[in-house]
Protein backbone atom coordinates (compact mmCIF):
# COMPACT_ATOMS: atom_id res chain seq x y z
CA UNK A 1 0.00 0.00 0.00
CA UNK A 2 2.89 2.48 0.69
CA UNK A 3 5.82 3.38 -1.42
CA UNK A 4 8.60 2.81 -0.20
CA UNK A 5 10.96 5.95 -0.36
CA UNK A 6 14.87 6.26 0.10
CA UNK A 7 15.84 8.93 2.70
CA UNK A 8 18.26 10.36 1.11
CA UNK A 9 15.42 11.61 -1.90
CA UNK A 10 13.36 13.42 0.80
CA UNK A 11 15.90 15.44 2.51
CA UNK A 12 17.50 16.50 -1.12
CA UNK A 13 14.18 16.92 -1.96
CA UNK A 14 13.27 19.38 0.90
CA UNK A 15 16.34 21.32 0.61
CA UNK A 16 15.68 21.91 -3.14
CA UNK A 17 12.19 23.33 -2.33
CA UNK A 18 13.97 25.45 1.17
CA UNK A 19 16.31 26.86 -1.63
CA UNK A 20 13.75 27.52 -4.86
CA UNK A 21 16.24 24.74 -6.62
CA UNK A 22 14.06 23.22 -9.83
CA UNK A 23 17.15 21.51 -10.87
CA UNK A 24 16.66 19.15 -7.69
CA UNK A 25 12.90 18.86 -8.03
CA UNK A 26 13.03 15.60 -10.24
CA UNK A 27 12.87 12.79 -7.66
CA UNK A 28 13.13 10.17 -10.25
CA UNK A 29 16.51 11.57 -11.42
CA UNK A 30 17.20 11.84 -7.82
CA UNK A 31 16.81 7.97 -6.98
CA UNK A 32 18.41 7.31 -10.57
CA UNK A 33 21.65 9.33 -9.23
CA UNK A 34 21.23 7.83 -5.57
CA UNK A 35 21.30 4.31 -7.56
CA UNK A 36 23.62 4.52 -9.51
CA UNK A 37 26.71 2.52 -9.65
CA UNK A 38 29.93 4.75 -10.38
CA UNK A 39 32.44 1.71 -9.74
CA UNK A 40 33.16 1.59 -13.34
CA UNK A 41 34.77 5.39 -13.56
CA UNK A 42 38.24 5.26 -13.08
CA UNK A 43 39.02 8.01 -10.14
CA UNK A 44 40.64 10.49 -13.00
CA UNK A 45 37.45 10.33 -14.44
CA UNK A 46 35.07 10.61 -11.25
CA UNK A 47 37.33 14.04 -10.21
CA UNK A 48 36.93 15.29 -13.72
CA UNK A 49 32.79 14.88 -13.35
CA UNK A 50 33.25 16.82 -10.07
CA UNK A 51 34.93 19.77 -11.19
CA UNK A 52 32.48 20.22 -14.21
CA UNK A 53 29.39 19.25 -11.45
CA UNK A 54 31.22 21.93 -9.18
CA UNK A 55 31.83 24.56 -12.12
CA UNK A 56 28.23 24.47 -12.93
CA UNK A 57 26.91 25.23 -9.58
CA UNK A 58 29.30 27.98 -8.87
CA UNK A 59 28.20 29.32 -12.39
CA UNK A 60 24.59 29.21 -11.70
CA UNK A 61 25.32 30.89 -7.95
CA UNK A 62 27.05 33.59 -9.70
CA UNK A 63 24.41 33.94 -11.99
CA UNK A 64 21.58 33.80 -9.03
CA UNK A 65 23.82 36.77 -7.35
CA UNK A 66 24.45 38.76 -10.24
CA UNK A 67 20.52 38.74 -10.95
CA UNK A 68 19.94 40.05 -7.11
Amino acid sequence: MYEKKDIRTIQILQKAREFADSDLLNEDLLNQLLNANFQEASTAEKEKIIAILNSVINAKNKARLSNS
